[in-house]
């Protein structure tokens, strides 16, 4: 309450009028105060005849009454029904005051809202609940009942760290791991996961150095999944079957099969690998049930037997891997991957597909020597057909592919054709004589994970002029001309090369004589032209080269008989011709071929001429006139042998040492001026080729010396 006591007889003033509900008040006026002033005395306790005569002239002690003669005093006059509000009295204003005290209100918990008191609706009234979100990814946003809306800097997994996504120390705040990964933590070395967060997981962290480098310390594989490896510290204890390295690290897991199944194995990291799985009884020296190399090596073995089995993964340097092992139930195995009489049969064509990733690599390819797994399907003939065979291999970018028809796998002198890294994969073989074939293909990338081969088995039908050696063009009486646009690339020569792209021509002539020739092929741009006893028989062949059109060719004292001219080229259109022309025979130098090579003994020099020469072999890469030379040698010697040109001349010549006339490829090849040759030689019989460094043919000095082998 407001305001002082009332002095006796002091006049009262009226009740103001014109204030809210809040206020009972009156307004002074001078002019009409008959009362008393308030604070001149309590009227409390003095007689009285009326209410009047007790009025101490003050509001906020309220109306003071009459009662039985004496005035007593009054009620408060400001009290009202809401419990929430300050109640008070301003004497000078003559009003009650009903202050709200929104502490009154409260119930504690601060997120639900500040409650507030509010006397216009009787009393204390709710208020929103806070909304705790500042819209921040970083932070994790609460509420405490006593502060109100917290955000905190983002530490999901409860460990101390901040998220490093948000400028902490924490690489993997994932809360499903716990406390398990952070800068403090010590790094687990088979999880695939950077628990110390050094930038480095598992092998890769130096923390971490494997042990499994024998069966007895194979890391066992709980089941399918991916798992960590390295060969880092390890060293060779094993030789793997497809691998030529004797001092490759490897590492050793095992993994155990209650049933059959079919069992993918990848080792996949940063250098090539070698993957191979054995039995557990052949764990330390194989063989292998599979294997194979590439960058990532996969290998699929289909039912595998229930029990234990090892994995060999093995990379020439060290590297860090993951090694990926799935399950899936058990199925046939495909007879694809050797030849035998079990191999697959395409006889009655159609379109096959298979996995490398369950191939070896079992055989060499004679147009492609590279080592990849390769597939083999077998192919039985009971009367002549025309074959055409296309393959494309998938996986790895747009892999190129190589396929080989073949007679026997193991010997690749039997290829009967051979076209490496073509898109698709072609070889046509028209009118094949009866008999068993097989068919090898393989992908020029070492990550192919199919392919697919198609087999076209017809009978033999009628080919276009010069298209095949059974319809070669006759060109004995004059020039013969034969189309590319119906060409195909059938018939096989030593220089023609294996593009996918050649289209081969045959020519013919037959010689009643002996006579010298001389044969011009011209229309087939930059190709190769072949002369063969034998049409499509690479060992027939008496030369082979590639040159511009027209590319002319002379041979001396060709003996009587049927030739074939075989022209390979690029081109896909357009008409090629060829012309014979013939004259009377010359004597042939007795070295000029190999059969009439001079024997070289002891210590010789001797001057001899390339002049009238022909181009027979191609020596050191050379297409020019040669020579030949025998070396006999009943025990093991040292040979030195060097050629230069006669009469001060500066042009050099090409040298190569072969093993016996049927050699195509040279022992040891030197080119220069000299040109010389030093070497230890085993017992045997060689020859050695003398070959004008260009077209130029003169004569050359030769010398050769043997001594006993150091």
């Amino acid at each position: 309450m407001f305001g002082t006591g009332c002095t006796v007889g002091e006049p009262r003033r009226p009740p103001a009028t014109g204030f809210d509900a809040e206020v009972d008040a009156g307004t002074p006026d001078a002019a009409s105060d008959a009362g008393p002033s308030c604070g001149e005395g309590s009227t409390v306790g003095a007689p009285c005849a009326s209410n009047a005569q007790c009025d101490d002239g003050c509001f906020c002690n309220g109306v003071e009454r009459c009662v039985e003669g004496a005035c007593v005093a009054g009620t408060d006059p400001c009290r009202d029904t809401v419990d929430c509000t300050v109640d008070g009295c301003d004497e000078m204003l003559g009003a009650c005051v009903f202050t709200p005290d929104d502490t009154t209100c409260s119930d504690g918990d601060a997120c639900n809202g500040a409650e507030v008191c509010d006397p216009r609706v009787g009393g204390c009234r709710s208020a929103s609940p806070l909304y705790c979100n500042d819209e921040d990814s970083c932070t994790v946003d609460s509420c405490d009942t006593a502060t109100g809306c917290v955000f905190e800097p983002r530490d999901l997994d409860g460990d101390g760290y901040r998220d490093a996504r948000c400028g902490g120390e924490d690489c993997d705040d994932d809360p499903r791991f716990g406390t398990m990964i952070n800068p403090g933590a010590d790094e687990v070395c088979d999880n695939r996961r950077d628990d110390d967060c050094d930038g480095s997981r598992d092998y890769y962290d130096l923390d971490c150095t494997p042990t499994n480098d024998a069966c007895a310390s194979a890391t066992v594989l709980p089941g399918a999944g991916t798992f960590s490896g390295a060969t880092r510290g390890l060293t060779s204890t094993t030789n793997l079957g497809c691998s030529s390295s004797t001092t490759a690290a490897d590492a050793f897991f095992t993994f155990t099969l209650a049933e059959p199944q079919d069992v993918w194995i990848t080792a996949a990291g940063s250098t090539t690998t070698t993957v191979a799985l054995r039995e557990a009884a052949n764990c330390e020296r194989g063989p292998e049930l599979a294997c194979v190399s590439g960058s990532p090596s996969t290998l699929l073995r289909r039912s595998l037997p229930a029990g234990q089995h090892f994995v060999v993964v093995e990379s020439s340097s060290a590297t860090v891997f993951d090694l990926t092992l799935r399950f899936e139930p058990p199925t046939a195995v495909p007879p694809v991957d050797r030849c035998d009489g079990s191999t697959l049969d395409i006889s009655a064509g159609g379109t096959f597909t298979g996995l490398f990733a369950e191939t070896n690599d079992d055989y060499t390819l004679l147009c492609n020597s590279t080592a990849r797994p390769d597939a083999a399907y077998r192919l039985v003939l009971d009367a002549p057909k025309d074959v055409v065979l296309e393959a494309t291999t998938s996986g790895g970018g747009s892999p190129s592919t190589s396929l080989a028809l073949v007679a026997n796998c193991s010997d690749r002198d039997t290829t009967l054709r051979c076209q490496s890294n073509g898109r698709p994969g072609r070889v046509v073989y028209r009118d094949l004589p009866a008999g068993t074939y097989y068919v090898l293909l393989e992908s020029s990338s070492t990550t192919a994970s199919m392919w697919s081969l198609t087999a076209t088995i017809t009978d033999p039908g009628p080919r276009p002029p010069g298209d095949a050696c059974s319809s070669a063009v006759d060109i004995t009486a004059g020039p013969g001309t034969a189309s590319l646009g119906t060409a195909e690339r059938d018939v096989t020569t030593s220089c023609g090369g294996t593009s996918s792209l050649l289209r081969d021509l045959v020519f013919t002539f037959e010689l009643t004589s002996t006579r010298d020739v001389r044969v011009t092929t011209n229309g087939a741009g930059y190709h190769g032209a072949a002369l063969q006893t034998e049409c499509g028989v690479v060992s027939s062949e008496l030369r082979c080269r590639q040159a511009s059109s027209p590319q002319v060719q002379s041979w001396r004292s060709l003996p009587a008989g049927r030739y074939w001219v075989v022209v390979d080229t690029t081109l896909s259109s357009g008409n090629v011709t060829a012309s014979v022309e013939t004259s009377d025979p010359t004597p042939v130098p007795p070295n000029d071929r190999c059969d009439g090579a001079i024997p070289l003994s002891g210590s010789v020099a001797r001057r001899d001429t390339l002049t009238g020469f022909e181009d027979d072999v191609s020596a050191c890469g050379g297409t020019n006139p040669d020579a030949f030379y025998e070396i006999r040698l009943a025990t093991r010697r040292e040979i030195l042998v060097s050629v230069r040109p006669a009469d001060d001349r500066t042009h050099s010549h090409n040298l190569s040492l072969r093993d016996g006339c049927a050699a195509t490829a040279s022992l040891v090849c030197d080119t220069g001026n000299p040109a010389v040759i030093n070497r230890v030689l085993d017992p045997g019989t060689y020859v050695l080729v003398v070959e004008a460094g260009s077209s130029v043919a003169s004569d050359f000095e030769l010398r050769f010396a043997s001594f006993p082998a150091p």
